[in-house]
């Protein structure tokens, strides 16, 4: 496999960097549309999936990411990742999986000569990055089938720069191939707590789940979580897609709909196409598809009071009556285009304060982690940026940029 962090060698320098831990989950998660509580957690995967695969997921660059090749996106954030204690937000490890066998220590594992060299450098120069990828790449040329030595160096790897979410996955592929899903879902949800801000590593995560789980609320609570955290992040649409796409496979043609509304609440890239796609949606269903049935209650005991009051006489028992309401195809086009007007007012706010941070988010030329400093103009850029975003007063914009800007600054 390529070396794609060494053209790009993202991460942080040194995991005694001393970065405060990740700002809450948005202020507005409950109201806005944004998802399940991000403490939620998958339950145990099962023990086998369907069709013998022990993971499967779908196909991404060498390095995991999301980013264009040339970037070699690594991410992730600070925090002790070797001494980790599988919590995130109050959720214990015991809570997230099955309890697991003892197993022999890493420790135990010989290395090769190189290796042993190689070893030696890192422990002398722990931030020697470019040595690490080597003893990586080492490790896993001559220990393809050693989970042993694998987990040690990424798990040494990743103490050091926990930043680099290519190397989460790649971790978490490996552990599928070798180890099955639970050690996948182990080193994911460590992933998630190192680089919680990360888009990427959410998309993977979520990869993961579909291949793994057959629970559509599942996966759905996991998507939630991550977008709780990476919403409103402006390349989130990466995220965002994954979701479309299960929805689709599922055919959920109201799950759909919901989450095309809730991505015009945020002006992240790409809004244009998600607005046609939702218009295109509400075009070629019928709304009685596309409601969900909070939606389709309310508008049918709107449109009966309504009746009603024409008639002159109200009917208490009229809405017992139908149990399973139906919007009137005598109103379809109407209410369709009802539909879609109040999701372009969405759009249209939306748009409007992209237009605002547009320039801010063109001039950040590395939106991923890396072990360089950054150069002067995109700091002045970012200063700028975080500046416009206090003035605007929108706090969960504020907390959230602080957060990343810091761990790219480092």
């Amino acid at each position: 496999e390529p070396r794609a962090g060494m053209e790009n060698p993202d991460g942080q320098a040194g995991a005694d960097a001393g970065l405060p831990p990740p700002p809450p989950p948005p202020l507005d998660a409950a109201g806005a549309g944004l998802g399940s509580d991000p403490a939620e957690v998958l339950p145990p995967p099962p023990p086998h999936l369907p069709g013998g695969a022990p993971h499967e997921v779908a196909a991404q660059g060498a390095d995991g990411s999301a980013y264009p090749a040339e970037h070699a996106s690594l991410n992730g954030t600070s925090g002790d990742a070797a001494g980790y204690q599988a919590t995130e937000n109050g959720a214990a490890a015991d809570e997230m999986a099955e309890p697991m066998v003892p197993e022999q220590s890493y420790e135990d594992a010989v290395a090769s000569a190189e290796e042993a060299r190689l070893w030696d450098v890192v422990t002398a120069d722990c931030l020697d990055f470019d040595a690490w990828t080597a003893l990586i790449e080492e490790t896993e040329r001559i220990a393809e089938s050693n989970i042993l030595k694998i987990r040690k160096v990424y798990d040494a790897f990743l103490a050091e720069f926990p930043l680099c979410f290519g190397y989460w996955k790649k971790y978490a592929d490996h552990e599928g191939r070798l180890d099955g899903v639970n050690k996948v879902f182990e080193v994911y949800e460590r992933a998630v707590l190192a680089v919680t801000y990360s888009v990427d590593i959410w998309c993977n995560y979520c990869q993961f789940a579909i291949s793994t789980y057959n629970d559509p609320d599942v996966i759905r609570r996991l998507f939630d979580r991550g977008l709780a955290y990476v919403g409103t992040d402006y390349r989130s649409n990466t995220l965002w897609d994954e979701y479309i796409k299960y929805e689709e496979s599922l055919q959920a043609w109201s799950n759909l709909a919901v989450v095309y509304t809730r991505i015009l609440e945020h002006p992240i890239q790409q809004l244009d196409r998600y607005f046609n796609c939702l218009k295109e949606l509400t075009a070629t269903r019928s709304l009685s598809e596309i409601l969900t049935a909070e939606e389709t209650s309310m508008y049918c005991l709107t449109v009966e009071n309504s009746a009603q009051v024409l008639d002159g006489e109200a009917h208490p028992n009229d809405v017992e009556k139908t149990a399973e309401p139906e919007v009137s195809s005598s109103t379809e086009a109407e209410d369709k285009a009802k539909y879609v007007s109040i999701r372009e007012e969405l759009f249209r706010k939306a748009k409007e304060y992209e237009s605002k941070i547009f320039n801010f988010e063109q001039a950040i030329r590395r939106p991923y982690f890396h072990v360089k400093p950054l150069d002067k103009p995109e700091l002045e850029n970012w200063h700028s940026y975080l500046d416009f975003i206090e003035k605007e007063e929108d706090i969960n914009k504020v907390c959230y940029c602080s957060s990343i800007s810091h761990h790219i600054f480092v």
